[in-house]
Formats: C-alpha cells, sequence, structure tokens
C-alpha cells in the first residue's frame, strides 16, 4: 500500500465500514486501542459519533467530534488529525505512533485488553438496588465476537449454592444483558433472571462448561446502597464503587462513594471509630532518653504501661519515633505532643492487642491530622502499599486527651499484608540517600534499616539495586530499570507526592521512604511513608493550636489549573517518541524537595519513564479528585474526628476546608 492512500482514504470518508466479526488480531487490538483511548483522552477521541473503517488492512477509528483518526496494521499504530503535530510523519499527514505491544502493559493496566473471538465478563453488580428493585448482575460481550451466553452458567458466593444456567440470548461485541439476581416468587418465570440474591459481601461467578472464567468479587463497604460494584475504566479492571448503569458503559462514581465502612483498621481498631490511648511512664526516663537522643541521636526504648480502648498492658515498649518531627524536642516537651512507637511485645513476649503488637502514634502540626488521615486513604486507592490510621484521644500520666492520629507501622506482618512474606522490607534513613557506597553492607547501616523479612534476604539485593541506579549509563537505565524497579508502582507514587503536595518525601529532606524487594520477580517497590507535610503543611509552629495551617494561612494548591484529560497545554508538544499524547500538565517533580533522590531524578529526566509519570498524573487527579472520591474521604475523616470532641468545629472546618482546595 502506498502511505498515502491511507491519507487520501481518511480525507474523502469513502472507506469501508468494518464488519464487527472481523477476528484479525489487528481489529482486536484496535477495539482495545480505541476504548482504551476514549478513555484517557476523551476530548482528543470522543466515542460519540465515531466508526471503525477497514482502509487497505488498516483498523482505523475515525472520531467526527474531534477530526482525528486511530488506526492499527500489522502491530503497528498511526494516527491522523491534529492529535498527532509533532510526531514522525510518514506522508500525507499521516503519523507513526509506535507498535501496539509498547502501550500493552499500559493499556492493560486499566483493564483494556487484546481479546480475539467471544469473551464474556461480569462488568457490573448491585446488592441494593437505590429504587427498592431486585439485586441485578450486569454481563458484557468484551471480545470481537458474538457470544451466546446460553453456554454459561453463574453462581454467587455460596459454597454449596448450585450453577445456575443463563438465558439464550447472543451478545454482539460491545453489548450488554442485565440479569436479575431474586429469589422472590415475582421474578421466577423471568428467563433474565436467576433465583438467588446478592449480599454486601459477596461475589458473582462466571462458568463455562463447569470452568469459572470470570469473578466480580466485593466486599464489606464497597457496593453500597445508592451505588453499584462493577470494572472500570476496562471491562478487564479490577471492580470499584461505581454509579449503577445498567445495561451501558460504566461510570465511577462522582461523589459520595466512601462510606464508612470502606475505611481500614489498625489491628481489629477500625479507622471508622475513634479510640482511647494512656500511657503511664516515669518522667526523668523520659527526660533522659530525650537527653540521649539530642546528645546522639540514639533512640532508646522505655518501659511503660498502658491503657489502650480501656485493656491494660504492662511493660511496653516506647520510644520515639521520627526525625524532622523530632527536630529542636527538648526534655520539657510534654510527652503528650511527642511521635512514638508503640510495640506491645518488646519486653513481654508475645503481648498483643488482639493480635496488634506495634503501632505509631504519629506528630502533626495540626489540630486534627487530617491531611494525613486523607493522604494515606488517597495512596491507598491509588494501588500503592499505603497504612491504614485511626484517630486516638492520646494522655500520659493521667493528663488532657488531646487528638493525636495512630497508624500501622511496617513490620512483617504489614509486609505479608501489603506484599507477601517472602520479601524484604527496608527503611530509607534521614541521614542518608539512595547513593552508591560501596559492596560492603557495613556502608549502610546509617542510610537503610531493614525492617522486615530478615530471614528472606539481607543487604545484598538492596545494594546492586543503588549500584545500578546510580552507576548505569543513561541506556542502560532506560533499557533495565523495570527489571530492577515497579516503574508504574513508582510512576504513581511521583504523581501522588504531586497531588498531595507533600515535598517532605523520597526527594525531600527526610529522605521518607521503605523499599520493599520481592524475593520472585527480582524487583523493588517504592512504598509511601510519613505523610504529616502532606497538603502543604509546614513542620513548624506548635500543634495546630490557632484552629488551622501553620501560620493560620490555607495552604497553596499543590499544582497551577491544569487542562483536563485530552487536551494540551498551551504550547506544549508532544515528544515524538511517546506512545499517545499525555496531557496531564505539571512540571515533573515540582513538589519533590529539590530533586536529591538520583531514582527520582534519572527516572523523570527520562523521556519514557516521563511520560509514565505524566500518565500517572492524569489519570489519579480524574479518578481521585475530579470524581469526588477525595472529597468525600475529607467529609469521612472530619466527621470522624468530629466524634472525639477533642477538637472544635471550627478548626474541623477550617483544616478540612485547606486541604478542600487542593481536591479539584
Amino acid at each position: 500500500m502506498k502511505k498515502l492512500s491511507l491519507a487520501i482514504c481518511l480525507l474523502a470518508s469513502t472507506c469501508t465500514e468494518l464488519s464487527l466479526a472481523d477476528t484479525s488480531s489487528d481489529y482486536a487490538g484496535g477495539k482495545a486501542l480505541f476504548e482504551w483511548a476514549e478513555y484517557r483522552y476523551p476530548t482528543l477521541f470522543p466515542a460519540l459519533h465515531s466508526d471503525i473503517y477497514n482502509i487497505d488492512d488498516y483498523v482505523v477509528r475515525y472520531y467526527q467530534d474531534s477530526g482525528n483518526y486511530l488506526g492499527v496494521r500489522e502491530g503497528l499504530l498511526y494516527g491522523f488529525g491534529p492529535a498527532f503535530i509533532g510526531y514522525t510523519e510518514i506522508g500525507g499527514g499521516v503519523y507513526s505512533l509506535g507498535s501496539l505491544s509498547e502501550l500493552a502493559s499500559t493499556m492493560a493496566e486499566d483493564g483494556f485488553e487484546t481479546i480475539s473471538g467471544p469473551s464474556l465478563v461480569v462488568s457490573e453488580a448491585v446488592a441494593k438496588d437505590p429504587d427498592g428493585g431486585p439485586d441485578w448482575f450486569e454481563l458484557y460481550s468484551a471480545g470481537t465476537e458474538a457470544v451466546s451466553i446460553g453456554a454459561y452458567q453463574v453462581k454467587d458466593g455460596k459454597d454449596d449454592r448450585a450453577l445456575t444456567s443463563l438465558p439464550n440470548i447472543t451478545l454482539q461485541p460491545g453489548e450488554y444483558v442485565v440479569i436479575i439476581a431474586s429469589d422472590s416468587d415475582e421474578y421466577l418465570g423471568d428467563p433474565n433472571s436467576v433465583p438467588f440474591n446478592l449480599g454486601s459481601n459477596d461475589r458473582v461467578q462466571l462458568y463455562l462448561n463447569d470452568v469459572l472464567v470470570n469473578d466480580l468479587d466485593w466486599d464489606e463497604g464497597e457496593a453500597p446502597a445508592t451505588y453499584s460494584f462493577g470494572r472500570f475504566p476496562g471491562p478487564f479492571s479490577d471492580g470499584i464503587i461505581l454509579e449503577p448503569t445498567p445495561g451501558i458503559t460504566n461510570q465511577a462514581a462522582l461523589s459520595g462513594a466512601v462510606s464508612i465502612s470502606t475505611l481500614g483498621a489498625v489491628g481489629t481498631m477500625l479507622s471508622s471509630e475513634s479510640h482511647s490511648l494512656s500511657f503511664s511512664l516515669d518522667l526523668a526516663q523520659y527526660q533522659a532518653m530525650v537527653s540521649t537522643y539530642n546528645t546522639s541521636g540514639e533512640k532508646q526504648w522505655l518501659e511503660a504501661s498502658i491503657t489502650l480502648d480501656g485493656e491494660v498492658y504492662d511493660s511496653v515498649g516506647i520510644r520515639l519515633k521520627g526525625n524532622s518531627s523530632l527536630r529542636g524536642i527538648t526534655i520539657d516537651d510534654d510527652p503528650v505532643t511527642v511521635p512514638w512507637l508503640v510495640k506491645l511485645d518488646k519486653f513481654i513476649d508475645d503481648q498483643e492487642h488482639k493480635g496488634l503488637e506495634e503501632f505509631v502514634i504519629r506528630s502533626n502540626t495540626t489540630s486534627t491530622a487530617l491531611n494525613e488521615a486523607v493522604a494515606l486513604e488517597l495512596l491507598d486507592l491509588a494501588g500503592l502499599a499505603s497504612q491504614d490510621a485511626i484517630t486516638i484521644g492520646f494522655s500520659v500520666n493521667g493528663g488532657p486527651q488531646t487528638q493525636r492520629l495512630a497508624i500501622e507501622h511496617p513490620d512483617d506482618e504489614w509486609m505479608e499484608e501489603n506484599f507477601d512474606d517472602s520479601g524484604a522490607l527496608y527503611k530509607a534513613e534521614s541521614t542518608g540517600d539512595y547513593s552508591y557506597r560501596g559492596d560492603d553492607p557495613a556502608s549502610y547501616e546509617d542510610v537503610f534499616d531493614q525492617e522486615a523479612g530478615k530471614d528472606n534476604a539481607d543487604l545484598t539485593p538492596l545494594i546492586t539495586f543503588l549500584k545500578f541506579i546510580n552507576q548505569s549509563d543513561d541506556e542502560t537505565f532506560k533499557a533495565q530499570l523495570g527489571s530492577y524497579l515497579d516503574v508504574d508502582s513508582f510512576a504513581a507514587y511521583l504523581a501522588m507526592q504531586d497531588l498531595l503536595d507533600n515535598f517532605d518525601d523520597i526527594d525531600g529532606p527526610g529522605n521518607n521512604s521503605y523499599l520493599y524487594f520481592d524475593t520472585r520477580s527480582i524487583q523493588f517497590t517504592v512504598v509511601p511513608w510519613d505523610y504529616n507535610l502532606a497538603f502543604g503543611v509546614q513542620n513548624v509552629g506548635g500543634n495546630g493550636d490557632d484552629g488551622a495551617f501553620p501560620g493560620g494561612q490555607v495552604p497553596l494548591e499543590g499544582a497551577p489549573d491544569r487542562p483536563a484529560p485530552g487536551e494540551f497545554p498551551p504550547n506544549n508538544i508532544p515528544p515524538t517518541d511517546a506512545p499517545l499524547p499525555d496531557n496531564g500538565g505539571g512540571v515533573p517533580g515540582g513538589n519533590f524537595g529539590g530533586g536529591s533522590n538520583i531514582l527520582s531524578q534519572r527516572f523523570l529526566a527520562d523521556t519514557q519513564w516521563n511520560a509514565l509519570y505524566e500518565q500517572k498524573l492524569t489519570t489519579l487527579r480524574a479518578e481521585l479528585y475530579q470524581s469526588g472520591i477525595a472529597s468525600d474521604l475529607l467529609s469521612t475523616w472530619s466527621a470522624i474526628i468530629s466524634t472525639t470532641n477533642l477538637v472544635e468545629e471550627s478548626i474541623i472546618e477550617s483544616e478540612s476546608a485547606s486541604i478542600a482546595s487542593y481536591l479539584k
């Protein structure tokens, strides 16, 4: 084919409309690509008024409302129209965009996969209909060929439930069908129904020839009243809370979707409830401990009695926890204001509080610690390994209670829950950085501390990783970084620091992070840690006594106004080697504390990895902020703190308003 023929055909709009029964690999890949592009860049590729064509063996989708075209031929991507100016032109206004395989992992992450032939998925479920109607679930034809759903069977999460056959209906590619789930006699004669209800903690399992082929599984709180649970953004995504959309494209919940029951717990202590903690300690020993820290930097353990939610525990280990938050501490500082690590089994083996052995009492210069509570929830929703938090009324030696935040401590139990017990977890110390200091483990004693998985690995894999990120040339760094690091997670991590306006991160003065090492994939994952300075809070002043953020000032927003997904920033031409235009805007690493970390510096300096970061920034902003999820979390946590009666309502409202200025 001549290169100009594609452009001529596109301009003339005289191409052959592509049959939905086409089973070529290009059509399967193109179908996934088009759906993904429409989700990721809705302004550039609006699904309304668009058609798929076969043009000289090119599978092409024409977007009438934007004048853009996307095409696939033999696994290669092509574009035509204003979205692609700046890419490599092959003639007649047609631009080469690289290969589909380069986008495959990114598309799959959003749930868009290349599927040839028939494919059926459970796409959405309602366990409590908002209008008082029956439960229901939705099936979607996700492949390139029609699928007869009568060949499939379904059941809910009950182990003893028999399989129920589905009605003899044929779905064309892209079509939906809604199945009523009810044991009421009212629906016994309805062929589009199954004789069981759905619960708040349940699942819909899809079988073909007695083999499980698809499973939509939700936990308590993930399918609340007035909402559904389903796959978004793509048909192969994990499930999230949705707006109910029976029979049409799924839609993420816009507001109100974060119910109090979706929050986590520290041990068995639910985040949705307030808790109490008191210390009984020797004040002289406390002052000696502070003096030792100020003199040598050593954090000694004290032995104290604690009362946690009414349960008394003796000989509990407590020690100072933190770095920048301990700057300027004196023996006159009230221990109720100090950050602590609490270890119940430090002096008594196997001592625990309902399975919980240790946790951290955080410091914060605000009265509510709302900024950290909300930040930790958002990190978790972004798919990162975060820590659950609870609000506590904290007192020492019978003194008055003060509002504090307690969170999980990354230890072996936390590592097993968030990753796997076969890995290793290292904490980056504030006294070091991510520099390579040679192969002697002793050189890293003040730089990294191994917190978990000591039976699985020593410092050797960490040293190998540090050597690579510091000494590899740019070409090797780009080509091999993915074999050393979970780059997708790291891009999300960097994007979240920007969205949370958290300068005290991996790049900040505290070098705040953990590194998890997977002994099976031989990959590292950067783990978020320490968010008491999220949303522009500064580590100055007292404990937020003015009722607002430090200095009584509402912090500036974490980033300037940015174009919506699918819109180009002014004068910003997409790079020629990017897989598709990404338009999240912003300055990469703009809030990362000066660029002192070699990993983030090199990652953001590389065009490919920078594009991944920008993509994450756009996606997470839309999914967490523009969706209203973050605002819901803020409201939920504000309500929890209000129940403690330890912070004035006017202060809660003021500090909540400061955070809300970011969530746009």
